[in-house]
């Protein structure tokens, strides 16, 4: 049998909707959806449309996810949560469905992807910058603005299945923090707001990576079945992991990036 990391088996365990998501899911007439296992889709309703996020859609028509003219994120949250029905998947299971065809779209940051990335992952980064953010100098990085343009050169069919993924991955499950004081990290490092883009470009079969890539390569560890992952993961360096997770839930990272 599969062993999971004891932060994914607990989530698996069970879907702990939040208190504001379970009221709009009854509102809407509908059961949420599983939290795990490729996306199950809720059950047969009538469901109201969730109103699309209120943006500026940029030179391509698209509205984007951060930067410039980019909609609340709660708004996006919902709109992928219950228009959408995004589903989550874990390490285990997005490598089954990498086997069948789907591919895993890894949008960190350059630099991240050339140290270690996930066997067989197509890469485009959904930031971008200069020597000075590859320093990790604050304030360099920018929103890759040809984000979209370029994943659909890279997978040009829009039927395709696709598993976003970004360093720590943000969250479907919990709801954005309504103390706006609070670091938000529901949103994630790009894979999210990335879905939210390629979704008004046309692809339909989305899906999100619980945990981000950091998270596959700490299941790795638990999981004999999952291909090791490529390169040095600098979870396993001391000065990293310290640096990172020091007084923080490891599943979740914390740099931006």
């Amino acid at each position: 049998s599969v062993s999971l990391s004891p932060g994914a088996a607990r989530l698996r365990a069970s879907r702990p909707a939040s208190a504001r998501a379970s009221r709009v899911a009854s509102a809407r007439g509908f059961v949420p959806r599983a939290f795990f296992g490729g996306g199950r889709k809720f059950a047969a309703a009538k469901v109201p449309a969730v109103p699309f996020p209120n943006g500026t859609p940029g030179p391509d028509g698209i509205v984007p996810g951060v930067g410039k003219g980019m909609p609340k994120w709660p708004e996006v949250w919902e709109w992928l949560n219950y228009e959408k029905r995004m589903p989550t998947v874990d390490s285990a299971e997005a490598v089954a469905m990498m086997r069948k065809g789907a591919v895993l779209l890894d949008v960190r940051f350059d630099p991240d992807y050339e140290k270690w990335s996930i066997p067989g992952s197509v890469h485009v980064p959904y930031v971008t910058g200069g020597v000075l953010a590859k320093m990790r100098l604050p304030g360099f990085k920018r929103k890759n603005e040809d984000f979209v343009r370029l994943v659909r050169e890279a997978i040009p069919d829009k039927r395709t299945k696709i598993i976003l993924a970004c360093i720590w991955g943000g969250s479907l499950v919990r709801e954005p923090p309504k103390n706006r004081g609070l670091t938000d990290d529901t949103k994630g490092a790009g894979s999210l707001p990335g879905a939210f883009e390629l979704y008004q470009d046309g692809y339909e079969n989305l899906y999100h990576l619980y945990g981000g890539v950091n998270q596959y390569y700490q299941d790795c560890a638990f999981d004999e079945n999952l291909p090791e992952g490529e390169g040095v993961w600098p979870g396993d360096l001391e000065w990293f992991g310290y640096r990172q997770f020091v007084q923080k839930d490891r599943l979740k990272g914390q740099r931006d990036d």
